[in-house]
């Protein structure tokens, strides 16, 4: 990547965009061994302003990968940037429709969205964000057959969990190993007492799922 491109996308200095208007900025170039893009780079480092000026210039980046086979909201979703992460989604729905559901639901090496990535790191109100915009994401599956629902039990996110289910009338409960979201919720119960079903029993939620959900932890 060009060394004036690539610390203008970390410094966020929206002025080298003005200063080269004309000259031909190849925005595809790629960093040496990660292959990420200027976009994956402004993700990074927070700067959105960089990012939007990369979109206008060159919307395709949007849905370009890295070596590990993030996208850019990937990135800015495991980091927690819920303003990025937003920004992303708006410029994907000036998108086609099948664009915008193939951004959210792009999986990488692992087959994880970025939904999965929200979620691995607790990142509640990016869930929320990923989930309003796609409900359909929360039946995919990683590439170790875990479900978003799976993964924020399995993690103890019972917020996110709960958010979930009072969300999405039908999404995966698969898990790892056969195991699915009861055997998680199990599983946890024995290690965490109590607490999960006194964290329940705060949400009135009379689905069959709950009371099954609250017989086997309770």
């Amino acid at each position: 990547m060009d060394d004036g491109l690539f610390n203008a996308a970390i410094s966020a200095d929206d002025k080298f965009f003005d200063e080269n208007r004309d000259e031909i900025l190849n925005l595809e170039q790629e960093t040496k061994g990660r292959n990420s893009t200027i976009l994956h780079v402004a993700a990074r480092f927070v700067n959105v302003q960089i990012m939007k000026r990369v979109l206008d210039l060159k919307p395709s980046l949007l849905y370009k990968t890295n070596c590990e086979g993030n996208t850019a909201l990937h990135i800015a979703a495991s980091l927690g940037h819920f303003d990025m992460t937003k920004l992303l989604i708006m410029f994907a729905n000036s998108q086609e429709v099948e664009m915008r559901k193939e951004l959210l639901r792009k999986q990488n090496r692992e087959n994880s969205t970025a939904l999965h990535e929200a979620i691995k790191y607790n990142h509640y109100a990016i869930v929320v964000l990923l989930i309003q915009e796609d409900p359909g994401s929360t039946l995919s599956t990683n590439i170790y057959g875990e479900s978003p629902l799976f993964l924020a039990v399995d993690r103890r996110f019972y917020q996110i969990a709960l958010h979930i289910i009072e969300t999405v009338a039908d999404c995966d409960y698969g898990g790892r190993k056969g195991k699915n979201v009861l055997h998680s919720a199990v599983i946890n119960r024995a290690k965490t007492g109590n607490y999960l079903q006194l964290y329940l029993q705060k949400f009135s939620i009379g689905s069959f799922f709950f009371s099954f959900f609250l017989f086997f932890s309770g």
